[in-house]
């Protein structure tokens, strides 16, 4: 059964420095830059993938839906922010869903859930491995020194909870 990944979008954007540069520049483009940067991805993996938006102080009434390239996007209505769509979708499909977040209440959010729950900064790693022979054209030279790094250091026993998450990495 795949596992559908929901992504906190503007999290995974300001997580990733060749995407945060971007949108420092150009807010918009900054979003283009990861919906194609995930819509290479989605070509390599049988899951759904959905990324949420906030959608700011001249958000919608309702919530706002759109597709591209078979990526589902959703955009918060005004008065609620996207941890609030994310947090309704977790709630409906529990251990259905994958998170891409680095924000520590939706991760704990999840885990009350069951859904999984990855950070940003390892979810970026999984794509780049993931399309790494296609991406190398895509960031700048500059970019690549910035990328974020894997972390080494002393190996260590998982624990009972931290096996559980990682099952859901199977379907990166």
């Amino acid at each position: 059964m795949p596992v559908h990944i929901i992504i906190d979008g503007y999290n995974l954007i300001r997580k990733f420095p060749p995407l945060s540069r971007i949108e420092e520049k150009d807010f918009s483009k900054g979003r283009e830059m990861l919906l194609e940067w995930l819509s290479r991805y989605r070509q390599k993996i049988p899951n759904p993938i959905s990324v949420v938006f906030d959608g700011g102080k001249g958000g919608a009434l309702s919530e706002g839906r759109d597709i591209y390239k078979g990526i589902k996007i959703r955009y918060s209505p005004l008065g609620q922010t996207a941890d609030d769509i994310i947090k309704r979708l977790v709630d409906e499909g529990g251990e259905k869903f994958l998170l891409v977040t680095s924000d520590q209440e939706l991760g704990s959010y999840c885990r009350f859930y069951k859904a999984g729950w990855i950070r940003s900064e390892e979810f970026a790693h999984r794509i780049l491995e993931k399309i790494n022979d296609e991406d190398k054209g895509v960031f700048k030279e500059e970019d690549q020194d910035t990328l974020p790094k894997k972390k080494k250091g002393t190996a260590y026993r998982l624990s009972k909870k931290a096996k559980k998450e990682r099952k859901y990495w199977e379907y990166l």
